[in-house]
C-alpha cells in the first residue's frame, strides 16, 4: 500500500498534465507562457527520471554521498515543481469558469511557497523541546539533571554541513545541559561525509559529563552499493575512531555510569548491529533480539537511561526491566508534521515525543536532518531538552 498509492498518484498526475497541457496549448495564451509552462512540466518528469538511474549507475564509493545528495535536490525540485501543479490541475480542470482559475492560482501558488519555505527556512529552524519526566527511583543527587538530546543529522545531506553543524552546537551551548547525547544518523552514506573541517566543528559539542552517541542504520554504511558485513564493520570502526577524536564516546551495546556524591546513573547505548539491518525501514517492533549481553553486568537497581536508534526496540528494553528512560530517534516524523498530525502516525504506532507505560517512558526526537527530500514541512529540526526530576 505504501509504494502502490504514490505510483497511482503519480499516475493521476501524469493524466492531469496531459489533460492540461492539451488545454493550454489549444488555448490562446501568448505562444511563450505556453512554451514555459510545457517546459516546466517536462523539466519535472526529466528530473524524476534522473534520481533512479543517477543512483543505480553512480552510488558506490567515493561518490556515492555526493550522488545521493544530487538525487535529493533533484527529488525536491520535483516535487515543489509537481505538487502544486497537481493541485492546481485538480482545481482548474474541472471546470473553464474563470473563478476557479483565480482559486486554483492562489491555492498552488501558497502550496508552492510553502514548499520553498521548508526547503529554505524551516530546514534549519532549530526548534528546543524542554521536556521535564519525574521518577520515583532517581537518585537525590540527580533531581534537576538535564540532558539535550538530538539525533540523525545526516551530514551528507546538509546544504552547508560545517555553518549548520555550527549552529546546532550554538543552541546546545545555551542551554547549560549535563549532557549531551545523539541518537544515530549522523552520516548518510558512509564516514568519508565527515571531512576533518567537519570533525573541527563536532568536536566543539561540550558538556561537563560529556557527550555520547549511538550508531543507526545509515552509519553502517549499509546504503553503498554493493555493500558487504566486512565493509559495514570497517565503515562503523571508521566512523567510531573519526567521533572518537572529536571527543565523542560512542556507545556500542555499552554502558557509562555518571556520579553525583554518592547518586549514580547508568546510559547504555544500543549498536545497530547486523541483526537490526533487516529492521532499519520496519514498521513493526523488533523481534528476538537478544538484550541479555548488553545489560548483563547492568545493576537493574540503577536509574537507566537507554539511547537506542530505533524506537520499535522501546518494548523491549522496560518490559524486560532494563530501561526507565528510551531516547530514540529514525522516523523525523516523516518531515512532515502539522500540530499532532503527521503520516507517520498512521504506520508507526510510537513515532514522535513522549510515550509512557508502566515499565517506563520513551522520547522520540523528530531528528535535525533531512533524508529522502530536503525539506522539513512543519516538522521543524527538534533538540530535546530533558531534566530528570525525583517525584516528592
Amino acid at each position: 500500500m505504501i509504494i502502490t498509492l504514490p505510483i497511482l498518484i503519480a499516475l493521476f498526475g501524469v493524466y492531469l498534465d496531459y489533460k492540461a497541457c492539451r488545454r493550454i496549448i489549444n488555448s490562446d495564451v501568448n505562444n511563450y507562457i505556453k512554451c514555459l509552462i510545457v517546459s516546466v512540466v517536462a523539466l519535472s518528469y526529466l528530473l524524476i527520471v534522473l534520481v533512479p538511474v543517477m543512483i543505480s549507475l553512480f552510488m558506490n564509493g567515493a561518490n556515492s554521498a555526493f550522488v545521493m545528495k544530487a538525487a535529493m535536490v533533484m527529488l525536491t525540485t520535483y516535487l515543489t515543481l509537481s505538487v502544486p501543479r497537481l493541485l492546481f490541475n485538480i482545481l482548474w480542470l474541472p471546470t473553464r469558469r474563470k473563478v476557479w482559475l483565480r482559486v486554483a492560482l492562489a491555492a498552488s501558488g501558497l502550496l508552492f511557497a510553502t514548499f520553498i519555505y521548508s526547503a529554505f527556512v524551516t530546514r534549519t529552524d532549530y526548534e528546543v523541546r524542554n521536556v521535564e519526566l519525574c521518577y520515583d527511583n532517581l537518585p537525590v543527587e540527580f533531581d534537576g539533571y538535564r540532558v539535550a538530546f538530538f539525533s540523525d543529522m545526516h551530514i551528507g545531506t546538509m546544504v552547508n554541513a560545517a555553518k549548520e553543524i555550527g549552529d546546532i552546537v550554538a543552541v546546545i551551548d545555551k542551554q547549560g545541559v549535563d549532557a549531551v547525547l545523539f541518537g544515530g544518523d549522523i552520516i548518510n552514506i558512509d564516514h568519508s561525509e565527515i571531512t576533518p573541517s567537519l570533525l573541527a566543528e563536532l568536536s566543539d559539542f561540550k558538556a561537563p559529563d560529556g557527550v555520547y552517541m549511538v550508531f543507526g542504520n545509515h552509519d553502517t554504511g549499509a546504503y553503498v552499493k554493493s555493500s558487504t558485513e566486512g565493509f559495514r564493520m570497517a565503515n562503523m570502526h571508521s566512523l567510531e575512531a573519526k567521533m572518537s577524536s572529536a571527543g565523542w564516546t560512542v556507545l556500542r551495546d555499552t554502558t557509562v555510569y555518571i556520579k553525583r556524591g554518592k547518586g549514580v546513573i547508568a546510559m547504555t547505548g544500543i549498536d545497530y548491529t547486523e541483526n537490526l539491518l533487516e529492521y532499519k525501514h520496519s514498521m513493526d517492533a523488533v523481534k528476538g533480539v537478544d538484550l541479555g549481553h548488553i545489560y548483563n553486568n547492568v545493576n537493574d537497581s540503577i536509574f537507566n537511561i537507554t539511547v537506542s536508534h530505533l524506537p520499535q526496540l522501546w518494548h523491549l528494553f522496560c518490559d524486560s526491566g532494563y530501561s526507565d528512560l528510551t531516547l530514540s530517534g529514525h522516523i523525523h516524523a516523516m518531515q512532515m508534521k502539522f500540530g499532532s498530525f503527521s503520516p507517520a502516525r498512521f504506520m508507526y504506532k510510537e513515532w514522535s515525543g513522549l510515550y509512557e507505560n508502566a515499565n517506563g517512558k520513551l522520547y522520540i526526537n523528530d531528528g535535525i536532518g533531512c533524508v529522502g527530500y530536503m525539506a522539513r514541512f512543519g516538522a521543524r529540526p527538534e533538540i530535546t531538552v530533558i531534566e530528570l526530576r525525583r517525584k516528592k
